[in-house]
């Protein structure tokens, strides 16, 4: 029997196609540091893929603070902060973009990051226009692992889950898009050592994907 066509690419954004998540690890750390929390790096590795809600409680706790006071606080540390995401865009980004849009197979987004970030980031790197749909893991009451946001990304794609391909990094990110039944690729992170032993592929860059999506 032959595979199905692949007729549509999900993909999430931090550590696939920005190198964000030690943007933000180091970020977290001089916030917490600086309002007096020393936090071993070890504690906050687990937060690699994980949504700003459990980022903001976790800083809470261990601030002691409201949460509003943290949101407060931490809105404007970030904002004296900015990052320059075109700088940390990861490479191949384009041209996968641009292979994807030759063979007219769709390319999604299904991030746990907010969608003002998600906007600030595809801009910054020039992609925005190849994305048909956008999804941010703030629409949902529980963000990645649960499956809920891939399938809904699914469903808005109208296409079979056979026909899609998702790229992820995180163990979050897979756990989600394998819990909502989705074929997936992970793109490997020597820095954060992510378990990818649930992904169907794993692959070093994004330069290896195009022979598993037209194989």
């Amino acid at each position: 029997m032959n595979k199905p066509k692949i007729k549509a690419v999900i993909f999430d954004m931090d550590g696939v196609l920005v190198n964000s998540e030690l943007e933000y690890l180091n970020l977290l750390e001089q916030f917490l540091s600086e309002n007096g929390a020393l936090v071993k790096r070890e504690e906050l590795l687990f937060l690699a893929g994980a949504s700003r809600m459990d980022e903001i409680r976790f800083m809470a706790q261990k601030l002691n603070w409201s949460i509003e006071k943290t949101v407060a606080k931490k809105k404007v540390f970030y904002d004296q902060r900015p990052i320059d995401y075109r700088a940390i865009r990861k490479e191949y980004v384009p041209e996968i973009m641009e292979f994807l849009k030759e063979r007219e197979i769709r390319i999604a987004l299904a991030s746990s990051s907010p969608m003002d970030n998600i906007a600030e980031v595809l801009e910054a790197c020039e992609i925005t226009s190849y994305f048909s749909q956008c999804v941010s893991g703030e629409m949902f009451k529980r963000s990645k692992p649960d499956p809920e946001i891939y399938e809904y990304s699914v469903e808005k794609l109208g296409l079979k889950k056979e026909e899609i391909l998702v790229v992820e990094d995180s163990d979050y990110g897979i756990e989600a898009a394998k819990r909502a039944g989705l074929t997936v690729i992970a793109v490997w992170d020597p820095i954060f050592r992510f378990d990818v032993s649930r992904a169907d592929t794993t692959i070093a860059s994004l330069k290896e994907l195009p022979p598993l999506i037209v194989a």
